[in-house]
């Protein structure tokens, strides 16, 4: 389970709610997160006007501006 909270993506496991890492990227407050369709990597979209792609491996891959 992914959530935002303020500049960061928060990752959690789903079944027990421990967080499993805070990925850091962004540097102003993200406001929306999108899983792609096969899973294999989601989204992050802030105030800074940035796009980072990351991996299911918690990797941030792309980063648009």
């Amino acid at each position: 389970m992914i959530v935002a909270a303020g500049n960061r993506v928060l990752v959690y496991d789903p079944l027990d709610g421990t967080l499993i890492k805070s990925l850091t990227g962004h540097k102003e407050t993200v406001y929306c997160l999108s899983y792609s369709k096969d899973g294999s990597h989601f989204a992050s979209g802030g105030a800074d006007k940035m796009v980072i792609i990351w991996t299911a491996e918690l990797e941030g891959t792309l980063r648009f501006q």
